[in-house]
């Protein structure tokens, strides 16, 4: 545990204005950003002067919107990694076997984000979820790989919250999702349909690192119908396994 002493709270809640955007159709003003972010908006309007003025953020009418040199953020976690020189090369090769989009994620908090993408066939694609997507990790499968192949101490952490309901679909009874967490250990993938989005569903499986804990994981979405068959689910996370194990080494 870091102690607050040395904890700069400036920069903390800098951070906290750029977050306020991830969700933001439209730019955001110092006002709306003060209530998004519950910080005081003279101080708001000092960090977003910062970051004008270092360059993460544009400034027009008065209302702001995140600048290309935000992406320098990523740039470092996605270099070491290797993602454009070999994950994304491999990604496409088991994208273009499953005539699936593939999508990799990692775990942040509650949710899972999206770090790389490879597109299938465009006729397949529902979500139209890129990198920097964001999904809760208890109503998606690439997100339930993620809990199930996590810490057993995160896992009763995360359902001790309320569960929130995108559909009628969505578990939010916590027995309910620790059910399906411990068929998606013993199959070793997610199958999730309709719990995020009508009429579609996912398969996922984990990237595994040490210990038994998932690093990542990469899931496909189609519409509901394409998934029904769990021997056409099986197949189609045997060649995603297939795939993790290759990029095991690299995310």
């Amino acid at each position: 545990m870091i102690a607050d002493k040395d904890i700069s709270l400036t920069f903390m809640k800098g951070m906290e204005v750029l977050e306020a955007f991830e969700h933001a159709a439209t730019p955001l003003t110092i006002p709306e950003l003060s209530r998004a972010t519950g910080i005081n908006r003279s101080v708001t309007r000092r960090l977003v002067l910062t970051l004008v003025q270092l360059g993460y953020l544009l400034e027009a009418n008065r209302a702001y919107t995140p600048s290309p040199r935000v992406l320098r953020l990523a740039s470092g976690y996605l270099k070491e990694r290797q993602f454009g020189r070999t994950v994304q090369p491999v990604m496409a090769a088991y994208s273009k076997r499953l005539g699936d989009a593939i999508s990799l994620a990692v775990r942040d908090g509650t949710d899972a984000i999206y770090v790389a993408y490879s597109p299938g066939d465009p006729a397949l694609i529902t979500s139209g979820f890129s990198i920097g997507s964001r999904l809760p990790l208890t109503a998606t499968a690439i997100g339930r790989v993620l809990l199930a192949f996590s810490e057993p101490g995160e896992i009763e952490r995360i359902l001790a919250e309320p569960t929130a309901a995108y559909t009628p679909a969505t578990k939010t009874d916590p027995d309910a999702v620790l059910a399906d967490l411990a068929t998606t250990r013993a199959r070793g993938f997610a199958h999730v349909t309709g719990e995020y989005e009508p009429g579609v569903a996912s398969i996922a499986v984990p990237v595994m690192g040490s210990n038994n804990i998932a690093k990542a994981a990469l899931g496909i979405v189609g519409p509901a119908a394409r998934f029904e068959e769990m021997e056409v689910c099986a197949a189609k996370a045997a060649l995603l396994s297939e795939c993790a194990e290759t990029l095991g080494s690299f995310v």
